[in-house]
């Protein structure tokens, strides 16, 4: 055999592999007993056949979990991620008293686990890459169960609410919480383009890769987002190389870091430290910045662009999450931006 002869029948054995998981595939579906009506292509050009009757949705990773607690809370199975205590009263009582369930999106196989919890679909929000599609092809494949992605970018949130409300026959949900995005999103953008290190952890030392989803509310208002040399999303750091990067603003994720900003007196030969300019970020019912990179950072994008905070909270609480805050409730989300 010709070695031309030998790659034509490695690709057509290749083809029939692929071939032969898609019936498999369908022919789980069938059996499962589910009408699938709705053809769809989701964020990442995958065509997926989702049910016309749909009462059960896990979210793969936290970010869907936001998006789906504030569409519809009623049809999410439960929380891919621990949820914070101080978190659950914030929301409405069909998201809070949601048990925790294995995450699709994490470092193992949880195929096996998700099958007894009997979803009729599987939703991911976040990044568009070769990973995640292949994740949510695989995840299908191994569960029977269609597996969508969506785009988590900001800019698309709209349109991403909008789709997933009419999967959902939740089209007057999707329809409020769209304009609410596009609202926050129309605000103009600050006239200052400060340079700003972004990071996590009690000791603030963290810090965000600039070209990652973690760090697109800056992006999104023209700020010029610094970090040390590195790989990865978070870089560990410390006090010297942030004072040689010497950025405009220090944004921090954890309470916690005002205690350690007060007592560490290395930081204060950091200039953004000195001069005043750091900002420890709300983080309830979810971080206004990111964690998780989901909807819940249209928040941080409209207070960093000027917007009163108190006000904010109030009216995002309510409509994002369903519950109005308690003065006592508020006072705790806004807690972090005490002095």
């Amino acid at each position: 055999m010709s070695p031309q002869a030998g790659r034509r029948c490695s690709f057509g054995r290749r083809q029939g592999g692929h071939m032969l998981r898609r019936v498999l595939l369908i022919v789980v579906m069938l059996w499962s007993g589910a009408t699938y009506a709705a053809e769809i292509t989701d964020s990442a050009g995958r065509i997926v056949q989702v049910p016309d009757h749909v009462a059960r949705v896990l979210p793969a990773g936290p970010p869907a979990a936001v998006l789906l607690a504030a569409l519809a809370p009623d049809l999410m199975i439960g929380w891919p991620m621990p949820l914070a205590d101080a978190a659950r009263p914030l929301l409405a009582p069909g998201a809070a008293n949601l048990p925790q369930i294995p995450r699709v999106t994490g470092h193992e196989d949880v195929s096996a686990a998700i099958k007894p919890l009997k979803p009729d679909l599987i939703v991911d929000y976040g990044t568009i890459s070769a990973r995640y599609a292949d994740l949510a092809q695989a995840t299908q494949e191994r569960t029977g169960v269609p597996t969508i992605l969506l785009d988590g970018s900001l800019v698309k949130s709209s349109d991403m609410i909008r789709r997933l409300g009419a999967l959902l026959h939740r089209e007057q949900r999707a329809e409020t919480l769209a304009r609410f995005a596009e609202a926050l999103l129309s605000l103009p953008p600050p006239a200052n383009h400060p340079r700003v290190l972004y990071a996590r952890g009690a000791a603030g030392l963290l810090a965000a890769a600039p070209d990652s989803d973690l760090t697109e509310v800056f992006r999104l208002l023209g700020w010029q987002v610094v970090a040390p040399d590195g790989n990865g999303t978070f870089r560990p750091t410390t006090i010297d190389k942030i004072r040689k990067i010497d950025p405009d603003v220090l944004v921090f994720s954890e309470p916690a870091v005002r205690e350690t900003l007060a007592h560490d007196d290395a930081w204060k030969a950091v200039r953004a430290v000195s001069e005043g300019h750091v900002i420890i970020a709300p983080s309830l019912p979810f971080g206004w910045i990111e964690n998780p990179p989901s909807i819940n950072r249209l928040l941080g994008l409209a207070w960093l662009e000027g917007s009163d905070p108190e006000t904010l909270a109030a009216l995002a609480n309510a409509i994002v999450y369903g519950h109005v805050l308690t003065p006592a409730e508020h006072r705790a989300v806004l807690a972090p931006l005490q002095p």
